[in-house]
């Protein structure tokens, strides 16, 4: 095992305050909590979102903040079936998915959610400037109202389509918002619950719409997620009463048991990766990106710099998983001697230099000296340039101006499909370089397709395989979320399947 640095290892517990928790920074110095009274649930989370529109959503943790205020056709439950939404039923008939709506339904506005609606907000979904849900929405080629019924026309299997639509690509904005300029932090959605009150970098506020055709789904009289950076000042917050649930540091655990407190654990879909534009530097060559690959402790920088809150891995889907592929467990052992032999056979024997973008907090900037050290081992001089996540992910993903990027992929529940369309076809968000490995190509084609579970899991585990073989990236482990509850809050344990719609969670 390599030896890390004494600065890295000096900042390991920071570290790891900060990449349990997410990506952000800021959240310092706040107001007490405005909410209170039985009901309510008070949720000290990590992270802020960069917008509350969501078909312009750029991080990971977004979702959990849109989703109460907008509802989708259709709905993926916490046990993984697709359930009705706004769409009462569908059928597929011919090359289309016909959606019946319920009767009824209305935006936040007042303005009604027929089938009209659902069509415009697909269409902007697809092609609003700006709009990050496109790719998600890849597999849909016209979207009609016939007798008052949805239309969608489709590529692909009735499953995929069906799993895009119930998530933000398919979240449902009042069209009369569509063009509203504070839609970020005004959002005017469809669901059990409206914002009432934002506060950039600190809070948000949500009450039950009192329009809502589904009571059931609002378990809740009301929900503060607000924005707390410091582990320490959210796990007392807890404790005092101050907040009700929050995000903690794995070494943290203990002493929230000691409390009283319920601690949740999760290993998530959520991986730490150096993700590599192959249409720059020198990373278009194969050989490069099984280097790169080669050079990287996982194992150390898992067990150092994360203090064991991250399993270390090779692709997304996590152990236990249906995707999961068993067979890479070894892949890509340590092995610096070997790193060297790929980049001569490249013509790189003497290395060579590149830029990584980096999230600018302090998390992500330890995890970048941490690689950047292991590389430096074989010649390899990887140069960091902290910015914030959103600029980030822009010059990366949508620019495609970066040599690479160091920042977390994946969502918390591990979808296979989407993993497959952004990260290894051409246009994936996570693909800026338009890597084409014409096996991908087809698996995803073929695998799309099926429509039996045994039949997606055999192309998925391939798909997984020759992914890792072309090493697209540089996946460095999958994380462990951990949270502390307090006993008044019921069925958390359902948001942690990767569900991010808090409208399961209710309180006692």
């Amino acid at each position: 095992m390599s030896r890390m640095t004494g600065r890295v290892l000096a900042a390991s517990l920071a570290v790891i305050a900060v990449l349990s928790a997410g990506c952000a920074q800021g959240g310092g110095e706040r107001a007490p909590s405005t909410r209170s009274g039985a009901g309510v649930l008070r949720f000290a989370y990590t992270a802020f979102p960069s917008t509350l529109d969501p078909h312009k959503a750029s991080t990971a943790w977004d979702e959990l903040y849109v989703l109460p205020v907008y509802d989708r056709l259709v709905t993926i439950t916490p046990e993984g079936e697709i359930a009705p939404m706004i769409a009462e039923s569908w059928r597929k008939k011919g090359g289309k998915e016909i959606f019946t709506l319920r009767s009824g339904a209305t935006f936040h506005d007042g303005t009604r959610l027929d089938a009209e609606a659902v069509r415009a907000n697909l269409e902007r979904a697809m092609t609003a400037q700006g709009s990050t849900a496109k790719p998600l929405l890849r597999m849909i080629a016209k979207v009609e109202v016939e007798d008052g019924e949805l239309a969608v026309r489709f590529t692909g299997s009735e499953e995929d389509l069906l799993n895009a639509l119930a998530h933000r690509g398919g979240a449902l904005i009042s069209p009369k918002a569509f063009d509203n300029p504070d839609l970020d932090r005004k959002p005017v959605g469809s669901g059990p619950y409206q914002v009432t009150d934002y506060r950039r970098d600190d809070r948000v506020v949500y009450e039950p719409f009192s329009g809502y055709y589904d009571k059931s789904s609002q378990r809740l009289k009301g929900l503060e997620m607000s924005f707390v950076n410091d582990d320490d000042t959210r796990l007392n917050g807890v404790r005092s009463g101050q907040y009700d649930a929050t995000l903690i540091r794995p070494e943290q655990a203990g002493t929230a048991r000691d409390a009283d407190l319920k601690v949740e654990e999760f290993l998530t879909g959520l991986v730490y990766q150096l993700n590599l534009n192959t249409g720059r530097s020198k990373f278009g060559d194969q050989r490069v990106r099984q280097a790169l690959n080669h050079a990287v402790d996982r194992r150390t920088i898992t067990e150092k710099l994360l203090l064991g809150s991250c399993e270390p891995t090779v692709q997304a889907a996590p152990a236990g998983h249906w995707a999961h592929e068993p067979s890479l467990a070894n892949a890509y052992p340590y092995d610096p001697a070997e790193a060297k032999r790929l980049l001569a056979a490249a013509g790189l024997q003497n290395g060579f230099s590149f830029t990584a973008l980096v999230w600018d907090n302090t998390a992500f900037v330890q995890l970048g000296e941490a690689i950047q050290d292991q590389f430096k081992q074989i010649g390899v001089d990887m140069k960091l340039r902290p910015m914030s996540a959103d600029q980030s992910i822009d010059l990366y993903q949508n620019r495609g101006e970066a040599d690479a990027l160091v920042s977390q992929i994946g969502v918390a529940g591990p979808d296979p499909r989407l993993i497959t369309q952004q990260d290894y076809l051409k246009g994936g968000l996570n693909n800026p370089g338009d890597l084409t490995v014409e096996r991908i190509e087809e698996l995803a084609g073929e695998t799309a397709a099926a429509t039996d579970r045994a039949a997606q899991q055999a192309g998925y585990r391939e798909i997984a395989k020759v992914a890792a073989e072309h090493a697209y990236n540089v996946p460095i482990c999958n994380r462990k979320l951990y949270y502390a509850v307090n006993d008044k809050v019921r069925d958390f344990d359902k948001l942690l399947t990767g569900y991010d719609d808090i409208r399961v969670v209710g309180m006692g």
